[in-house]
């Protein structure tokens, strides 16, 4: 009978341990977690933003409405990381929620979505829908009374389905520019955010560009750049983007030389900042899993004393404990190794992905230290021999130079006429290079062709 409570007690404390350590790991309520990814959102950790919109998701007490909430704030992370065919049926379904729970915020808020993804042209082959989009962000805005910063939002992005509607007039609609205009100066004015009219310089931007009043643009590209942060070279890179096509406008051709060699050293800026940013998730990620192991081998010694007490019964019993401990310690190395393997297979120099082992060994032995040398050996030939087997695909393809860097502008969101302005060519012809890379690669979609051209680490 004593034996039996022992090893009822001791059975009793394995469990409290167990379930303690299980508490440290419980996340929070779909509220918390969804505030969390706003929050990684405003640092531009988008990923693991998305990681943490896909938690809540999961909450097993999310009702439709907190549902169709973090399914429209999931779209719009699926268009900033360029994930548009996903992120319209995550958009689609946050609206039928919100139509059956009835809330018009959440309504508008769906809607805004689906509108910014048919802006993208989400939901065809490449081509914005701007006329669909506008009658969208009408249905959202009927439903936004009482949300000015709503409003302001979608009428933000009312301007940009009229300035598409303009995209291919020569001479451009007045009346639909004008309405573009009228839509950003209705949005500031709405808006009770202080921040907010510097937000709309850049939909100013555009629009003074497209009006070809390059005065007014290029001091507005200026104010633009003059309130921007050191490190936002992503809106620094179209800030001069634009500015190369107005000075062109203005037939000042030593300016617009000058603001695209900007451009181009803003992207390879932001390009780097990206990449430093993955390494460093990558290394704290790791760390973390170090110390977690740490803390797994510490929970084993105290089942090993236990297993002293109570015999061999208690030794099963935490045996298997053990074993279902390293199977998940393995299953997490495994996650994070593809994790980085991912981001260094996919850095490039120049256009080629890194194969050289030397150089992934140099980085791999950095995160891991010299103690774990062998370990560093193995993730270093696991990431080369996946280097070299997407070079080898990429080759076996036949894409030619100009299609690579036509799939990498489709990556940067640009639409089939943004990447004929960008590399001075006609529309058709980059139809009928999109036309080759989608036979090619076997596909028929431009967010096909983007998925498979970040798996062959292309983008």
């Amino acid at each position: 009978m004593r034996l039996r409570g022992l090893l009822f007690l001791t059975v009793g404390l394995a469990a409290m341990a167990v379930s303690c350590r299980g508490g440290d790991e419980k996340e929070g309520s779909w509220r918390e977690l969804l505030a969390e990814s706003e929050r990684l959102v405003g640092q531009k950790e988008w990923e693991l933003a998305t990681e943490y919109a896909i938690k809540a998701l999961s909450d097993p007490n999310l009702e439709d409405g907190g549902r169709s909430l973090c399914l429209s704030h999931l779209a719009a992370l699926d268009i900033i990381t360029w994930r548009d065919a996903q992120g319209w049926e995550h958009a689609v379904e946050a609206e039928q929620l919100a139509r059956a729970e009835g809330t018009d915020s959440l309504i508008a808020h769906a809607l805004l979505q689906k509108g910014r993804l048919q802006l993208c042209g989400a939901i065809t082959e490449g081509e914005a829908q701007d006329a669909e989009a506008l009658e969208t962000l009408r249905d959202a805005m009927s439903h936004a009374s009482g949300s000015p910063n709503l409003q302001a939002e979608i009428l933000l992005q009312t301007s940009q389905a009229y300035i598409g509607l303009n995209r291919f007039r020569d001479p451009v609609d007045a009346e639909i520019y004008q309405k573009a205009g009228r839509s950003i100066e209705q949005a500031v004015a709405v808006s009770t955010d202080p921040a907010f009219p510097s937000r709309a310089l850049p939909y100013w931007m555009r629009w003074y560009r497209q009006g070809g009043n390059w005065r007014d643009g290029i001091a507005c590209c200026q104010q633009v750049l003059e309130g921007l942060q050191e490190d936002d070279y992503l809106m620094r890179s179209q800030c001069w983007n634009n500015l190369v096509m107005l000075y062109a406008q203005a037939g000042d051709v030593d300016s617009a030389a000058s603001a695209h060699q900007q451009y181009v050293y803003s992207m390879e800026y932001y390009m780097q900042q990206k990449a430093d940013a993955r390494l460093q998730e990558m290394e704290t990620r790791y760390e973390t899993s170090l110390k977690e192991e740490k803390i797994a081998r510490m929970h084993i010694w105290v089942g090993l004393l236990l297993v002293l007490v109570v015999a061999f019964v208690v030794v099963v019993i935490l045996s298997q404990v053990y074993i279902r401990r390293i199977i998940a310690s393995d299953r997490g190395k495994e996650q994070l190794l593809r994790l980085i393997s991912k981001d260094l297979a996919s850095s490039r120099s120049g256009d080629a992905p890194i194969t050289d082992k030397e150089m992934i060994l140099d980085r791999c032995q950095s995160l891991l230290g010299e103690e774990d040398a062998a370990v560093a050996e193995d993730i270093a030939s696991y990431i080369t021999g996946l280097a070299e087997e997407r070079s080898r695909k990429v080759k076996e393809l036949g894409l030619t130079a100009r299609e690579l860097e036509v799939i990498r502008l489709s990556g940067e969101g640009l639409s089939a006429a943004g990447i004929a302005e960008r590399l001075h060519v006609s529309v058709y012809t980059i139809k009928n290079h999109k036309q080759n890379i989608y036979t090619k690669m076997a596909v028929r979609s431009n967010a096909e062709m983007l998925r498979q051209a970040n798996q062959l680490g292309i983008l």
